[in-house]
């Protein structure tokens, strides 16, 4: 039997192998890629193949092309990149997907509490405080309620000082925001839902860090519970 194998585009190998040479350690975060006229010699193509490649790798958030100075390995993690390996998870459409998605929130959001706890400055608790603070339009408007909370989680990982979290926890926006959308318009006093942040405040407050991550985790698991009971209602597993 012949097994088919897919031939790559001169402009794929580019890419596949400049990742590669990235990931291995030659051009670390923020370092300059060589010149455009060494890599057309290196690689032995065409100007448009290799403009091609570097747009590709700059789509994907590897790199950042700045013109008359060259390309950039990227410094910070990037978001979009994340982004987009999780757009074909669709957890709005799948019950199941969103249950996934619920438990790697929970996960996600206990470890940021601890750390908040941990790291916290003066300065940083003044504003946690400040987006405790709820207008009127939290209780009206499902979609205001949704931001806020997730400002708040967003908040605790940038607290929690750590670029990797951070940039999980940005790219999960559009996916946890459809979410909380939802669970908004199920509840109806969406103000004293907001309110639960506080008791996992006033730990990070006291830094302890082990009541934060306990917290914040009873706290996820009330939309777990709500995701469960969606399941339940559609008769899925």
């Amino acid at each position: 039997m012949v097994i088919p194998i897919h031939k790559v585009t001169a402009t794929e190998a580019i890419v596949v192998s400049l990742k590669e040479r990235i990931q291995g350690g030659e051009f670390g975060p923020g370092d300059r890629l060589p010149s455009e006229q060494f890599l057309l010699q290196e690689y032995a193509v065409s100007r448009l193949t290799l403009r091609e490649a570097l747009a590709k790798l700059s789509a994907s958030g590897i790199i950042q092309v700045y013109q008359g100075k060259g390309a950039f390995v990227k410094s910070e993690i990037s978001v979009q990149a994340l982004d987009n390996v999780l757009i074909p998870m669709f957890p709005g459409r799948n019950l199941n997907r969103m249950k996934e998605l619920e438990e790697a929130r929970s996960l996600i959001e206990s470890e940021l509490a601890a750390r908040a706890a941990e790291k916290r400055t003066e300065k940083q608790v003044a504003w946690l405080e400040s987006l405790m603070i709820f207008e009127d339009e939290f209780n009206e408007d499902p979609e205001a309620y949704a931001e806020r909370d997730y400002q708040f989680h967003l908040a605790l990982a940038e607290v929690a000082d750590n670029q990797f979290f951070l940039a999980m926890y940005q790219a999960l926006y559009q996916q946890i925001g459809r979410f909380l959308v939802q669970y908004a318009r199920s509840i109806k006093n969406r103000k004293e839902a907001l309110e639960r942040h506080r008791p996992i405040l006033n730990a990070i407050i006291d830094q302890d860090i082990e009541k934060a991550r306990s917290l914040a985790r009873a706290h996820s698991g009330i939309c777990s519970s709500y995701v469960k009971k969606m399941l339940i209602n559609n008769g899925a597993k």
